[in-house]
């Protein structure tokens, strides 16, 4: 898989999880045009990291939107789904091939979701530096 490839599939994957939320609940969405690579081996591969923002509309309940992103992604063959709490919030976490993660955190006092990426992992071309953003 090229980096392109990684960094399109983390995308589309964040846009799908909006995606499932019911019609009208997530407005302004914001997506970042780059992110960072980060080390996902020991062996130095590479993922590239990113994530998106949207406000939720309304006040629901955490499991409204946690939910709903849960249940649209459960039984899939090519994803895991589990759910937590941290520091109050309510969080799903869809863990794809190649360690390639979606971390989705619901803000209710915030009126935010947010969605933290990982790519799959993946070798980097020989021009590309790890330490920049992409």
């Amino acid at each position: 898989m090229s980096l392109d490839d990684a960094k399109s599939l983390a995308q589309e994957m964040e846009r799908e999880i909006v995606q499932s939320l019911p019609p009208g609940l997530a407005t302004n969405l914001e997506q970042q045009e780059k992110g960072a690579l980060l080390p996902c081996s020991r062996d130095g591969a590479r993922q590239w990291a990113g994530g998106l923002t949207a406000n939720i509309v309304g006040d629901p309940a955490p499991e409204e939107v946690i939910g709903a992103i849960a249940d649209s992604f459960a039984g899939r063959d090519d994803l895991s789904v589990s759910r937590r709490e941290n520091q109050g919030d309510l969080l799903v976490t869809l863990s794809g091939v190649n360690q390639s993660m979606w971390v989705v955190r619901y803000i209710r006092t915030r009126a935010e979701l947010d969605i933290d990426s990982g790519s799959p992992c993946i070798r980097l071309p020989d021009d590309v530096w790890p330490g920049g953003s992409y």
